[in-house]
């Protein structure tokens, strides 16, 4: 049954913790992220479940459905480019942007059919946890409760701390295209929002436990508390950590590749467990692997600030236009 119908829950969170692990870090301090937690988290979740229920609304028309693809593309050619650079400032000189993309793209050949990608994602998401406790049992020593930062609760501190989590990720709005109505719901949108968010605030915690003022400054933290870790075995196994890294990004970007072809098949695409086609992945391959070649000067943070406020401009309208759409039609049922 599992088979027939995969749940691709896992798959989504892996999404959602990759965009922290290529991230340079948060843009709030710890603790106003963790009184503004709920609220934002709500918030999020209104958002998603409100999308899904005008997504329906506006899936039949082909212009909204191609923006969406558009955006989807522009997204996966941003997570190599992202890959690429933390993976240079790890090996600096050593890798070439073709090396990386190949790393990350060719395991979606195996990850071409969604069971594949629900299989490999819980995978991950087992294999990160334990990966996360020995991380905080590694940096245990450096931790310091005086490296919390205090900062005044004014409306321009707390604005922040609700933009810099309130960030509508492509993971937010996917399980719109989802064919079974329960895993497009509402509860479906507070799991996801509310356990993102949570891994959000912790790893801010934490992160912020460790550097303390000088978080900000800091290049991939994650990865240099990693390096700088009390665990021998940890730093050798180096190697190991950017793997799960890059596997993790391969899922990311085979979880946008079926979201597309269940845009480009519109309301005929019914069976949830589909193989993307053989002939397809060319196309994607050589949009993908382009886009990351034209940007590859660009500031890939600047252009992650850029698709993050067009994925809320398209959201937003989807929304009003779901909305409109729908008043339209009770109007003419009346």
């Amino acid at each position: 049954m599992k088979r027939e119908k995969p749940d691709l829950f896992a798959a989504l969170l892996i999404s959602l913790m990759t965009n922290l692990l290529l991230g340079d870090g948060a843009g709030y301090w710890a603790r106003l992220g963790l009184l503004s937690f709920p609220a934002c988290a709500a918030a999020l979740a209104g958002v998603a479940w409100l999308f899904a229920r005008s997504w329906r609304q506006v899936e039949p028309l082909r212009p909204v459905r191609w923006l969406w693809l558009a955006l989807l593309t522009g997204a996966a050619a941003l997570e190599l480019l992202r890959l690429w650079q933390l993976l240079c400032g790890v090996y600096p000189g050593s890798l070439t942007l073709l090396g990386v993309c190949l790393a990350a793209l060719l395991p979606v050949l195996y990850l071409r059919r969604v069971s594949a990608i629900a299989q490999t994602a819980n995978v991950l998401l087992t294999l990160s946890l334990p990966a996360g406790l020995i991380l905080i049992a590694s940096v245990a020593g450096g931790l310091r409760v005086s490296n919390l930062q205090t900062p005044a609760c004014t409306a321009a501190a707390w604005g922040q701390a609700a933009a810099a989590q309130m960030v509508v990720y492509p993971e937010l709005l996917m399980p719109a295209l989802w064919p079974d109505h329960d895993k497009r719901g509402p509860h479906t949108a507070a799991r996801l929002a509310g356990i993102g968010l949570a891994v959000s605030a912790g790893l801010q915690l934490v992160l912020e436990l460790y550097f303390g003022a000088a978080l900000p400054w800091q290049e991939n933290p994650v990865h240099t508390a990693a390096r700088a870790g009390t665990f021998l075995l940890f730093r050798r196994l180096e190697w190991l950590q950017l793997a799960l890294w890059c596997m993790m990004v391969s899922v990311k970007l085979a979880l946008y590749l079926y979201a597309g072809v269940r845009l480009l098949g519109g309301q005929g695409c019914k069976s949830e467990n589909n193989a993307v086609g053989i002939k397809r992945l060319p196309v994607y391959f050589l949009l993908v692997v382009s886009l990351c070649f034209c940007w590859r000067q660009t500031d890939p943070e600047r252009l992650f600030a850029a698709q993050n406020r067009l994925t809320a401009v398209f959201a937003a309208a989807v929304i009003a236009g779901g909305g409109f759409l729908w008043l339209c039609r009770s109007q003419k049922n009346c």
